[in-house]
């Protein structure tokens, strides 16, 4: 038999066709929750994903009786998904991710049960969340599945503390203690780039490509951010440009320097006071901007050990993640 898992985001889903302990297929699809925001219905991503499902299916010969179960995790789960399925709170490993997964019936497209992986909230059952405490409060949609798949593959250790550093739109910080999800932060990161470089002058000072960073510059930019605040340093970007003393690739790196250098100083505090156990930093992506984060830690936390991750291609953390849950339910 077969099964399915989707990791659904904001813009894009990747489909596995799984059969024993491997992926055996691969689709992308080009629809995520941000399509269903801007239509006002979650029709766009449910057929985007059923037809997916079908062209894997076509394509590999099979029928509807040949899959046993279908999963998904990600942005499914929030209110612009497939339907909205509260996030549970941490701690959180693996084997409480499967017995609160949600079983939704889906029968306008696929006429059968989904497994929804749900997200990761920090704030815990019938807590009350006010102004005294929303600095506490973080959740993800997504990242909790990569974990369950970094522990299942060794890449985060169980039995060292850990902190998985996630990039992205917000980039967040997961503290994962003993193969459990302890503690999250999140940050406000990659939209204030897109927001910096698409609605400000400083779009048209700096390039749009993934260039190789250069740490002198990520450092000066993280440098600059602490000395005069965020206001100031930004301004000192654009000055680079009005007094022609660098190109637009330094500009990028000095930007990078001052968004990422929040994160990895929030990281720093949570080290210094709660994550004290903390050994190892490990950074998931492939893309250059990430290095960033790299080299910020290894200068402000020297004492933590760095590592940038990816999966095999064709792979991802998320499906080794599924794996392990299929490998506790099949084990029972």
């Amino acid at each position: 038999m077969y099964h399915i898992y989707i990791d659904s985001g904001t813009s894009n889903s990747k489909l596995y066709l799984v059969k024993g302990k491997r992926s055996v297929d691969t689709i992308i699809a080009n629809v995520g929750t941000k399509d269903s925001a801007i239509s006002g219905s979650n029709d766009v991503l449910l057929s985007g994903l059923k037809e997916i499902y079908d062209r894997v299916l076509e394509k590999n010969s099979l029928q509807e009786r040949d899959i046993e179960s279908i999963w998904l995790s990600g942005m499914v789960t929030n209110p612009f998904g497939i339907i909205e399925v509260v996030h549970i709170s941490t701690p959180v490993d693996a084997k409480k991710l499967l017995e609160q997964r949600y079983v939704h019936f889906e029968e306008k497209y696929f006429h059968r049960d989904l497994n929804l992986i749900p997200g990761v909230k920090t704030a815990q059952r019938g807590q009350i969340v006010t102004m005294e405490n929303i600095h506490q409060m973080n959740n993800v949609r997504g990242e909790e599945i990569e974990v369950v798949g970094m522990v299942a593959r060794g890449v985060i250790p169980k039995e060292e503390d850990c902190v998985m550093i996630s990039p992205g739109s917000h980039t967040h910080l997961l503290y994962v203690k003993n193969g459990t999800i302890t503690d999250i932060v999140s940050n406000f990161t990659g939209e204030l780039n897109y927001a910096i470089k698409k609605d400000t002058i400083l779009g048209g000072e700096m390039t749009n490509e993934d260039i190789i960073l250069t740490k002198e510059y990520i450092l000066q930019g993280y440098h600059m951010v602490k000395t005069y605040g965020l206001a100031r340093a930004l301004y000192i970007i654009h000055a680079t440009k009005v007094f022609d003393v660098c190109e637009n690739e330094i500009r990028n790196c000095l930007l990078s320097g001052i968004i990422s250098g929040g994160v990895i100083d929030m990281l720093k505090y949570k080290v210094d006071r709660e994550w004290r156990g903390v050994k190892k930093a490990v950074i998931i992506g492939g893309k250059n901007y990430i290095e960033a984060y790299k080299i910020l830690t290894q200068h402000i936390l020297p004492e933590i050990d760095v590592e940038i991750v990816s999966s095999r291609a064709g792979e991802s953390f998320g499906l080794y993640g599924y794996l392990e849950l299929a490998r506790i339910l099949e084990e029972g």
